[in-house]
């Protein structure tokens, strides 16, 4: 029932222009997911709710009643199945109208989605089965939907992993009617390797959260978002599709596969789409200013696009420049650019830049914030200038409390952790007795920052610091300035500090990839990296390790896994030392 378009990305007509569409705000009065599909088809049935891009090509156009219809049809079928309200269902999809379907018909038959990563290009099918079967057991999984090949591999793990094709005839079943209370869906946290984590988001505390984020940012029914972002991540699931959705805004989906082997194919599904929305960690704004070359970008207008928030890891003012030197002459505005700061514990987003004003940067004394935690402005001309984002304000009806090792607040411009509370928090993790991460209300975050009249600043995360001779080092400056030395790959550097019980602090190490292999080069490469840290933030490195491509490992949202790095650090050291 879902329309397919056939068109190429990368031509300079739009395709589809989303401007006029018709109006359809959503009414206050509706607090869950199945209301809110029920009534746009009632309302609007012929109006696109998502289009998805897919291989050759296509582009799947769903409608409100389209949707409902499918998604309707698809619980009967998982009914049938013997799936029951409340039991679990991995989704192992990449982007795709199917796993749209799924979701929703999770949310119609009150059974509990948890969307998971589908193996990756060059990924070892077995590790990816078997770290899935891990996830499906601590979930209590009832059912892992996902596409043969990949049910074949998790069927040798012993999970019950079956096709959409392979359920059964659907069978007339009565679905409970869903409250506020009732949850919406599984999400693992970003972090999760071997020991999983994850949160329960109830229909509450999810449209509690995209409300406040359309507000804080200026959106609404009349935007159109669009996103690469995988749906297993809370920033692609929540921060864009859901809250795209539940705006009434039309939202443009593509395979994450589809940026990362041609990041040009993000701005031109902006161009063809008229998209005023998107959303990207920093380092996807660097790869795409970087390798999307002049010709593969001739002919792109982005001048509709009004909103392009950068969240998820640390947000670097050279590449907030550079991506817009980059693509202004394409109709980018600098006013497009935000900041935002999130986490899957606050179901995602706690803070939004104002939209009267494109992200900006305090600058401040690396010096003095190293040493003493306080955040003492500087010409960003000296040589001691470190630019912080503002991520703005916390969300309506949410507050925000900078405390110090013993949980009592601190002032204004002093660095501490950040604690949250408010109608977006989720109260501890699941199946927690006692949550532990919640602190007499309030979440504890685990990130560090400090506010100013009322703004947000993020400085780094409490398990990331470098702490060495008393000075506390964040490590992502140290990898933005690494990663500028000739033959390193950008975004492939990682600063850890590993301790050293005969020094009773920390070891500096730095660890970079690179594609060289003669000697001689490489050791210019790690005394280049040295000078340069030197010269710039006066630091002094203990180990300059270098690793080949594709060593360094990310989490779901682009993040090192820096507890990785420590343990190579540690083997190659003891290596070295033996």
């Amino acid at each position: 029932m879902y329309k397919v378009h056939t068109f190429p990305l990368g031509q300079a007509q739009h395709a589809f222009d989303l401007s006029n569409k018709a109006c359809l705000p959503l009414p206050q009065g509706i607090g869950t997911i199945p209301e809110v599909l029920k009534y746009r088809a009632a309302i609007a049935p012929d109006q696109t709710a998502f289009y998805v891009i897919g291989a050759q090509n296509t582009v799947t156009e769903i409608s409100n009643d389209a949707l409902l219809q499918e998604a309707t049809l698809l619980a009967h079928r998982l009914a049938a199945h013997g799936v029951t309200a409340g039991d679990i269902v991995l989704l192992a999809f990449e982007t795709s109208p199917c796993l749209v379907t799924a979701f929703f018909a999770c949310q119609l038959g009150g059974f509990l989605p948890c969307i998971v990563e589908a193996p990756s290009l060059g990924v070892h099918g077995a590790s990816w089965a078997e770290r899935l079967a891990v996830r499906a057991k601590y979930a209590g999984a009832r059912l892992i939907l996902a596409p043969q090949d990949c049910c074949d591999l998790l069927k040798e793990t012993g999970c019950d992993a079956i096709t959409i094709e392979g359920l059964p005839t659907p069978q007339e079943a009565r679905f409970p009617a869903p409250t506020a209370d009732t949850p919406v869906f599984l999400q693992f946290t970003s972090g999760t390797t071997s020991q999983p984590k994850a949160l329960l988001i109830d229909n509450r505390t999810l449209l509690s959260n995209v409300r406040g984020l359309a507000l804080a940012a200026d959106w609404s029914h009349r935007d159109t978002v669009v996103s690469w972002l995988p749906l297993y991540h809370d920033m692609g699931l929540v921060a864009l599709t859901m809250c795209g959705f539940v705006t009434g805004m039309s939202v443009v989906l593509m395979p994450s596969n589809m940026f990362t082997m041609n990041p040009a194919r993000w701005l031109w599904a902006i161009h063809s789409f008229r998209g005023t929305v998107t959303s990207a960690p920093n380092f996807a704004y660097q790869f795409v200013a970087t390798h999307a070359p002049e010709h593969r970008t001739r002919g792109l207008d982005l001048s509709s696009l009004r909103c392009a928030f950068n969240a998820a890891e640390f947000i670097q003012k050279k590449t907030v420049e550079h991506f817009f030197d980059r693509f202004a002459s394409h109709g980018l505005k600098r006013e497009a650019l935000f900041a935002a700061y999130g986490l899957a514990e606050c179901t995602v987003a706690v803070s939004f830049s104002r939209p009267s004003e494109s992200v900006r940067f305090q600058t401040i004394s690396r010096r003095q914030f190293m040493t003493q935690g306080v955040a003492t402005p500087i010409e960003a001309t000296s040589s001691d200038a470190w630019p912080i984002a503002c991520v703005g304000p916390v969300l309506k009806e949410h507050e925000v409390m900078i405390v110090d090792n013993d949980g009592a607040p601190l002032p204004d411009r002093r660095q501490g952790q950040i604690y949250l509370r408010g109608p977006s928090v989720v109260h501890g993790y699941y199946k927690e007795a006692t949550p532990s991460n919640i602190r007499n209300g309030w979440l504890v975050t685990g990130d560090l920052g400090y506010l100013d009249n009322g703004d947000l600043y993020i400085t780094g995360r409490i398990k990331d610091l470098i702490i060495r001779a008393g000075a506390n080092i964040s490590p992502y400056e140290i990898e933005q300035i690494a990663g500028e030395i000739e033959g390193v790959r950008s975004g492939a550097v990682g600063a850890i500090g590993v301790t050293d019980p005969m020094k009773g602090t920390e070891n500096l190490v730095v660890f970079f990839e690179t594609t060289q292999k003669a000697s001689d080069t490489v050791e210019a490469m790690r005394q280049a990296i040295r000078d340069r840290l030197s010269q710039k933030l006066s630091i002094a490195v203990d180990h300059v390790l270098d690793v080949p491509p594709h060593t360094l490992q990310k989490t779901t949202s682009g993040k090192l896994q820096r507890v990785k790095l420590v343990q190579l650090a540690q083997a190659k050291l003891s290596t070295a030392v033996n």
